[in-house]
């Protein structure tokens, strides 16, 4: 990401947390920054329109942060609304939804609806599906507030929340939930333009480990994730610290926090009536730059073929990625329309993202990650001991002969050695990489076997003729 081409109140925020935590990259802050703002765009249902004749779309943002532990991720969640949102966020709780919240019993209770309504949170971690809805009706029905789910590690969800997280791909698009089939509320609604956030957080070795968890979330990715998420991974290394540089980031914390009441007063000052359903236009030069966007990612699809479907659902639609973020942004700095501008700094994020996902989909196939793993070994081994490599579940006792050979056929093409030995009726297996005299020995084989092929052929036809 170039700093200078970034929205200049998210990199603020951004430089803020990094500040207070300096172990934070940039990427991550201003993932950050970005769903904070998504969150009070979506108490308020803005909405962007981008007069492609989709009709109007609700400014909102799922992200996925990669990240490993100890970078601060839960933490910087917590000091971005002691910087800048948590005024707002109290001022929602305390004043402003409960008094949507009553209006709504009441038009319930004329109309001799027992229903009970939630009250307003922040947020929602470890969701169920059924809370979810239950939250989505309150909310709906109070005109009021919107979803913003979190998930601490997508490892655990991808499987255990399967059902939630194949719901949640509908509200993306336009805040639709529809009740499902397992749902035993006989009161169950519809729920029509909501708008959800979802942040989530990942371990790259705990999503690419070669198990189910993998292939659950590769799926998840190419089934419709790829397309809607905006992705951020951290590739920083932790440095060491002592006790004085604990105390500056306390004290810095402090500090920042002190320092950004102004930008907490103009945050509240947004959740307003006047606010309330706003919809944001493209402007035309806007709009041409979400025609370019899309273009650009039609045209990189055309030229590079075999691309993973996450990978390409992402390219063929970020520009609809790249105006939700713009119509954030818009909305912060009080304008009324999304500008170039706004879309310059929201594609800033999305093209990193891009890069992002489409490094994650380039997962090397098992078999590949085999013989890597054989080479490295300083002895052969058996089948078993492969079992017990992290990227293959212990449970593939006939699944693991398979990548053998595929593995073997992958030595063979890269010139490798590979060597099989029987002891006592137990395959053990070795690879190394050919030497020089090896390769020329090989070479000489490979000569002499054309020859002979040659030769071969020739007799083959003088039979013939015969």
């Amino acid at each position: 990401m170039k700093k200078s081409k970034l929205n200049k109140f998210a990199l603020q925020g951004a430089e803020d947390l990094i500040a207070a935590r300096p172990s934070l990259p940039l990427s991550v802050g201003i993932a950050v920054m970005n769903y904070k703002m998504a969150n009070i765009c979506s108490q308020l249902h803005i909405k962007v329109n981008t007069k492609s004749g989709y009709g109007n779309s609700i400014a909102n943002m799922y992200s996925l942060v990669l990240a490993s532990s100890g970078v601060g991720k839960n933490s910087s969640l917590g000091l971005v609304d002691k910087f800048y949102f948590g005024e707002a966020f109290r001022y929602i709780q305390d004043k402003v939804y409960p008094q949507f919240k009553q209006k709504a019993l009441d038009k319930l209770a004329e109309n001799e609806d027992e229903r009970p309504l939630h009250s307003w949170t922040k947020n929602i971690s470890n969701a169920t599906t059924s809370g979810m809805y239950a939250y989505a009706e309150s909310f709906s029905l109070c005109g009021f507030g919107g979803l913003n789910i979190e998930v601490d590690e997508i490892a655990n969800a991808v499987i255990s929340k399967a059902e939630l997280l194949e719901i949640l791909l509908t509200p993306y698009d336009n805040g639709t939930f529809d009740p499902v089939a397992k749902r035993t509320d006989a009161n169950s609604m519809s729920v029509d333009n909501l708008p959800v956030n979802l942040y989530a957080f990942g371990n790259k070795v705990r999503l690419l480990e070669g198990d189910n968890v993998e292939v659950a979330f590769l799926k998840l990715l190419d089934e419709g994730y790829g397309r809607r998420m905006i992705f951020t991974e951290d590739t920083s290394t932790s440095s060491r610290k002592t006790p004085q540089d604990v105390m500056r980031e306390m004290e810095l914390s402090e500090s920042i926090g002190a320092k950004r009441t102004k930008d907490r007063e103009r945050i509240t000052s947004l959740i307003t009536k006047e606010n309330l359903g706003k919809i944001i236009p493209l402007n035309n030069e806007a709009r041409l730059s979400y025609a370019t966007i899309q273009c650009d990612g039609e045209n990189y699809i055309l030229d590079n073929k075999g691309l993973e479907p996450a990978v390409k659902a992402d390219r063929k639609e970020r520009n609809f990625k790249t105006a939700k973020l713009a119509g954030i942004y818009a909305f912060f700095e009080g304008s009324d329309e999304v500008t170039a501008k706004h879309m310059e700094e929201a594609y800033e994020v999305i093209k990193d993202s891009s890069d992002v996902l489409a490094e994650l989909r380039r997962v090397k196939p098992k078999h590949q990650r085999l013989l890597e793993s054989l080479l490295d070994e300083d002895r052969a081994v058996t089948s078993s001991h492969m079992l017990g490599y992290s990227y293959i579940p212990n449970t593939y006792t006939k699944k693991i002969l398979e990548y053998i050979d595929l593995a073997k056929e992958l030595a063979s093409e890269n010139g490798m050695i590979w060597k099989t030995t029987n002891r006592k009726g137990v395959d053990y297996y070795e690879v190394s990489v050919a030497t020089e005299e090896v390769e020329t020995e090989f070479d000489e084989i490979d000569e002499a076997e054309e020859v002979e092929a040659k030769e071969r052929s020739m007799e083959e036809q003088l039979a013939l003729l015969i």
